[in-house]
């Protein structure tokens, strides 16, 4: 699952897809509503507080409700989920049953401060952050848990990583400049192996 701004034709999302159909896996990598960048920082940091977000937990939800639970409520799954994505799939988890064999979290966080050198993600991720989770029945409802992360990430603060570990029982495995494990990686091995390798 992709971040804001995200799309599956991005990062190594085509390419993760791509490895595991060969090894006969079935993969759901979809599109989800999302803004476009350039528009959000054409419109500036002193009127984005007007800008209405087509990125929003309700509008993610819906549209996962819709296109992805129909898919897995019967299922047990694997999920790869970048950026945004972790805390999404955690208020899905805390709101509706179904089941992760394994989750791998990467670039995760509970929140990222509104600073001015970043202010373009602040209005379309603020509806998703928080740190009050109902964490008890979603460790109930996952498996393996693992977080992957940069350790020079540029977006995310260096605590939200542990933290995001402590809270779910995760594992945690640091790239060394891996930055917010997105664009820097065209295909991502570590990602193929930790699925293949998972109990």
């Amino acid at each position: 699952m992709h971040g804001s701004y995200g799309s599956p034709e991005e990062n190594w999302f085509r390419w993760l897809e791509k490895e595991l159909h060969a090894q006969g896996h079935q993969v759901i990598l979809e599109q989800f509503p999302v803004d476009d960048y350039a528009q959000v920082k054409s419109i500036g940091l002193k009127k984005i507080n007007t800008y209405l977000s087509k990125q929003s937990l309700s509008i993610w939800e819906n549209y996962f409700v819709l296109h992805i639970l129909p898919k897995i409520k019967n299922e047990t799954i694997n999920f790869v989920g970048h950026s945004i994505a972790p805390i999404f799939m955690l208020h899905m988890l805390q709101k509706y049953d179904f089941k992760i064999g394994l989750a791998i979290w990467v670039a995760p966080f509970f929140n990222i401060p509104d600073e001015s050198r970043i202010w373009q993600f602040y209005p379309v991720n603020k509806t998703f952050y928080g740190y009050d989770f109902d964490f008890d029945k979603i460790k109930k409802q996952l498996g393996e848990s693992i977080v992957v992360c940069g350790d020079d990430d540029p977006y995310v603060p260096a605590t939200e990583f542990p933290l995001f570990a402590e809270k779910l029982g995760a594992k945690i495995i640091v790239i060394p400049k891996g930055g917010h494990c997105g664009g820097v990686f065209k295909e991502f091995s570590l990602l193929k192996d930790l699925i293949n390798n998972s109990k």
